[in-house]
């Protein structure tokens, strides 16, 4: 049901953005040939909704929650009545926290910066009210007032669950070439599939051990390619400065 909620979501995406076929594969452009538009400027509309620095936690690792949580809702059977609303407590009665949150619970949203990397933790009805953090960069794409960006993030949805990369991307990309990052002068960069795209396209991989690993220790450079619609590929240069940092901190938060 998960894939075919994706395939569906990413054959919108497709025609929303002037592309034709029936998955990932097949997604490509109309009208390729001769086209002049430059593809920062075509989808920059697209990309100015909701793509703000602590606004794509929802985006990114939850987004994958959210549309887990959707299925396994189900909607009332025919007939049944809706429920009295419980009676009003007194006026005088202490004032509670909300439901699933504790006084000791403490904000639903907090974020800590560590050089070029902030730490961002949410919590949210999608993760079991449990706060779920990642560690996140943005990177600018182009002319910074087009208001393009991409982000690279690395979290988690659950404590046990092995370390995951998510990278959003602009929609308009090349989907079939997917994407690849690179941490660390002469690292091995390491191939992302994209999954779906909404307000934006979003790749992701569960690391190895050994992978995630490296991440800590990694120094220079890092890089995030990818193609344009037109197929022409795209570097984008990532800071390692205060990765390391930001990493275990997100493990202790």
């Amino acid at each position: 049901m998960l894939s075919s909620v994706r395939m569906a979501v990413q054959r919108i995406a497709c025609v929303a953005a002037g592309r034709v076929g029936s998955g990932p594969r097949h997604c490509y452009a109309r009208g390729h040939q001769g086209r002049s538009e430059d593809f920062m400027g075509r989808f920059v509309s697209a990309l100015r909704v909701g793509l703000v620095a602590g606004a794509l936690i929802s985006a990114s690792l939850l987004s994958m929650a959210v549309m887990s949580g959707a299925e396994a809702q189900q909607a009332p059977a025919a007939g049944t009545q809706p429920r009295k609303p419980a009676p009003a407590a007194p006026a005088n009665a202490a004032q509670k926290p909300a439901l699933g949150a504790t006084e000791e619970d403490g904000p639903s949203r907090t974020s800590a910066t560590y050089d070029d990397w902030v730490v961002r933790c949410e919590r949210t009805e999608a993760s079991g009210n449990v706060k779920v953090c990642e560690t996140a960069q943005t990177l600018q794409i182009g002319n910074p007032q087009q208001n393009l960006v991409a982000q690279v993030v690395f979290g988690k949805l659950k404590s046990d669950a092995p370390l995951r990369l998510v990278l959003q991307l602009p929609v308009g990309v090349w989907l079939p070439g997917g994407a690849a990052l690179t941490v660390g002068d002469n690292a091995k960069p390491m191939p992302v599939t994209f999954k779906f795209c909404i307000r934006a396209c979003i790749a992701d991989l569960d690391l190895t051990p050994q992978q995630a690993a490296a991440l800590s220790t990694a120094t220079g450079g890092g890089t995030l390619t990818f193609q344009d619609r037109n197929q022409t590929q795209v570097s984008l240069p990532i800071s390692l400065k205060g990765l390391a940092a930001a990493l275990a901190a997100r493990e202790k938060m």
